[in-house]
Parts: structure tokens; sequence; C-alpha cells
């Protein structure tokens, strides 16, 4: 007896929790169309948002809250309008975006916009912490780890958008690389798009670069490299190699920021 009325509140629960219009179909006929349901478009908003992953920081991230004040982050916002306008097209979609400056000009904030925007219009996106994709790479070498990198490019090929945060942050080995390029070869072939931030330039001030490295050595190869600003003295290849460095260019629109600290901006605005 017992259990007929905890079998009887599980089917009570489970029916009352049926969309009224569709009765838990999904979908709804009307003037002899079916279509989707709401209830149906409600589910997939919600998931699109979980899957993204974007961290609870960032979630107020968008492009309305975005307040350009410099020349450079004036262009760069009009650089995001058109790389968003592209994806009115498919023949837009595959293309990247490299966001590039120092610290706390509102890179991320730009980048997560984008996702943000993009998972309003219905499309599918994930934000990855560079350093995190690095490691996630590092489990799939581990014996019986198949499955880390059947799930990462199953993930992926669910997209159409990836952010990819703090572009070299930290320097892989020679085999994580050729895995990183590969991933990222392989968003681009499937016409996945990419937005990348970074605190690395083309350029660097060769005084403050480490003379007891050798970028040719086995120093290159160093896997838990601390994060570095640009004056660090390296370029954004010497970071993710040459020839990854090579594909981001040739399939990115690059976007240079300058300007003050954005954080301490916005924080000493809330004192």
């Amino acid at each position: 007896m017992v259990e007929s009325e905890k079998l009887r509140e599980l089917f009570t629960a489970q029916f009352a929790a049926r969309c009224p219009r569709c009765d838990g179909s999904r979908w709804v006929v009307e003037d002899g169309l079916a279509r989707r349901c709401e209830c149906f478009t409600r589910e997939m908003d919600t998931f699109r948002q979980e899957f993204a992953a974007i961290p609870p920081s960032y979630s107020r991230c968008t492009l309305d809250r975005f307040t350009p004040q410099t020349q450079s982050q004036r262009e760069a916002f009009s650089g995001v309008q058109l790389f968003l306008k592209a994806f009115e097209s498919p023949e837009g979609w595959g293309r990247g975006l490299l966001i590039r400056g120092p610290i706390g000009v509102g890179k991320t904030h730009l980048a997560v916009a984008v996702l943000q925007a993009l998972l309003e219009k219905g499309f599918t996106g994930k934000f990855y912490n560079f350093v995190h994709l690095i490691e996630e790479i590092k489990k799939s070498f581990e014996p019986n780890a198949e499955q880390v990198e059947s799930r990462l490019f199953h993930h992926l090929r669910l997209c159409q958008v990836v952010v990819l945060d703090e572009l070299g942050a930290t320097r892989p080995s020679e085999f994580v690389a050729v895995k990183l390029y590969d991933i990222i070869n392989s968003c681009f072939d499937r016409k996945i798009s990419v937005v990348f931030t970074t605190n690395y330039l083309d350029r660097v001030d060769t005084s403050h670069r480490r003379a007891a490295v050798d970028l040719d050595s086995s120093a290159m190869v160093t896997e838990r490299s601390a994060p570095m600003p640009m004056v660090a003295g390296y370029t954004l290849a010497e970071r993710v190699t040459q020839r990854l460095y090579s594909r981001i260019m040739e399939r990115c629109t690059d976007v240079v920021l300058e300007g003050p600290d954005y954080r301490l901006r916005h924080k000493q605005g809330q004192r």
C-alpha cells in the first residue's frame, strides 16, 4: 500500500509537470501545421545557457553593459558588432575573432557578450578558459582516458561558437600544442567560430625578455608557466607556437583594445 502511494505521487508529479498546451509532446498543431511548443523553446534556451558554462562572474557581461572609453575600445565594439552581423548568413559562420590588449581593458567582457548575443539568437556555444582547456587535453593522454577527448570533441561539435579566454596564459608542451592545434583547426574546418582573448601582442619590449629562457630549448615546453602580462616580453606566437598563431591569424579578425583598467574603473565607480 505504501509503495502504491509512492508510485501515485510520482506519476501525479510527472503529469502535473506536463505543459498544458502540448501535454508533454513538445509539439502543437495550429491551422493544420505542427510547430514546436513554447515549452520546448524555453527548455532549449535553458540548455544552451547551462551548456555554455559561462562563469557566474561574467554572467552580466553583455554588449549593452560595455561602455567604450577610448578610440580603440570604440573600434573594437564596432568590430564585434560586424562579427555578430556576419552570423545572419551561414557564409559568415566559422570566422574567428582575436581580442588582444593588456589586463582589465574589457577583452573577456566583449568575448562573453558575443557569446551571450549568439545564445539569444538560438546558436549554441561554449566558454573555455585556456588553462582549463590545456588541463583537459593533458587528461586525454592518461591511460584509459579516451572518453575525455571524445567528450571534448563532442561538446565542440555541438557548437557554432566557442570562446577561448586568456589564450597563451600557459605555454603548452610540444605534445599538448599539437593536440591544441588539432582542436582549434577542427573548429575552423567545421565552420565553428572561435573568439579568443589574450594579453599578448606581436611586438615585445626586448628589455623585458628573460635572457635565461632559450625559446628553442626545452624551456619552451614548460607546462605550468604562470600567466604573464604583455610586458613579460613574449609574443603570442611564442606562447602558442608559430603554427597555431598563423592559423589563428588566417581565420580571425584582429582587434586590439587599449585603455585604463576596466575592472578598476568599474570598482571605483561603485565607491
